[in-house]
């Protein structure tokens, strides 16, 4: 009980500092037609709530294929097992505890790191909207922020995907890759 109350406390804070980071977060437009030209570098965050290993795969591939020469970084939350096929172009970024503070939010060391990557795109694999992963694709800084339409996903997606509601696991999964190709 106490893991549960300490763990809702967490996703609390951490919407109540997504609002604030998006409320001093400056207003840019984005032109439809050509947002997606110029994507060097892509962050693409895996969450512990449900992506499977071939649903993510899939945008992976997906991505490959439409930026091939773009960076990509995948931001692995903790509790989640994930291994890539070695690749110059890809890079693991795990968050483990020590990554968190008390609050659940993150410390300076992964905040640098998240702006040292220089994300033009972040894509949010979380089914369902994840505070924490919404925050991170926040202060990745990146232009084009693409996750899953829901309560909260708003607040920080520039792009939403919403599949039909009969449509679950993979099929989600290949309604975000063919948005994004």
């Amino acid at each position: 009980m106490f893991r549960r109350m300490m763990a809702g406390l967490r996703r609390g804070t951490v919407m109540l500092a997504l609002k604030y980071l998006v409320w001093r977060r400056q207003v840019r437009t984005l032109s439809t037609h050509d947002c997606w030209l110029g994507v060097e570098s892509c962050l693409v965050c895996w969450s512990d709530d449900g992506a499977d290993a071939p649903a993510a795969q899939l945008v992976m591939s997906r991505l490959r294929e439409r930026f091939p020469e773009a960076r990509l970084t995948l931001l692995v939350l903790q509790g989640v097992d994930v291994t890539l096929p070695s690749d110059a172009t890809r890079s693991i970024v795990r968050v483990e505890k020590k990554h968190l503070n008390l609050f659940g939010l993150p410390v300076k060391e992964l905040r640098e790191g998240l702006r040292m990557i220089g994300a033009d795109l972040a894509v949010d694999l979380s089914p369902v909207f994840n505070p924490l992963t919404g925050y991170l694709c926040e202060l990745s800084g990146a232009r084009i922020k693409v996750g899953f339409a829901g309560p909260g996903g708003d607040l920080v997606y520039n792009y939403q995907v919403a599949p039909r509601p009969d449509r679950s696991g993979i099929e989600r999964y290949r309604a975000l890759a063919r948005y994004i190709g």
